[in-house]
């Protein structure tokens, strides 16, 4: 899946994603972006919306999931278990989320439950960020489970 495609698979699997605006800037293994604008998700205080970004964080790092088990037919189902996100300083212009990639240790292991199980739990990070400003961080526990 490439970052058009993922773009268009989230705007018909997960709505709220084409509401909010949200288009790819980067999808691979190495590197997961995406981008909102801030008309599309802003606040009565004209910054973004605590719901958008916490919207967009979790499907950054779904669709890092999801990536990842593309090949596999029929693709795992794919949920969030638990989410935290920190809201360190008002997001008010267009934003971009970016998954923080785990490292390779934490994947084998991952992978390696799933396929010896059929279920595994990762958590992922992800941030938004302005330039070197961290605006908020997330991290979740996803979990990857066969049909």
């Amino acid at each position: 899946m490439n970052k058009y495609e993922i773009e268009q698979y989230l705007y018909e699997h997960i709505p709220i994603t084409k509401t909010l605006g949200v288009k790819t800037i980067d999808f691979s293994q190495e590197a997961v972006k995406f981008w909102a604008p801030l008309s599309n998700n802003i606040n009565h205080r004209s910054t973004a919306f605590g719901g958008s970004i916490i919207s967009l964080l979790i499907t950054t790092g779904w669709s890092y999931l999801r990536l990842l088990f593309d090949e596999i037919e029929p693709v795992p189902r794919i949920v969030i278990g638990r989410s935290s996100t920190n809201y360190q300083k008002p997001v008010n212009e267009d934003f971009i989320s970016e998954l923080i990639i785990p490292k390779k240790e934490t994947l084998d292991k991952f992978l390696g439950m799933y396929d010896r199980f059929g279920k595994a739990r990762i958590t992922l990070k992800a941030q938004i960020k302005n330039g070197n400003n961290t605006l908020a961080t997330f991290d979740g526990d996803y979990v990857v489970m066969q049909h």
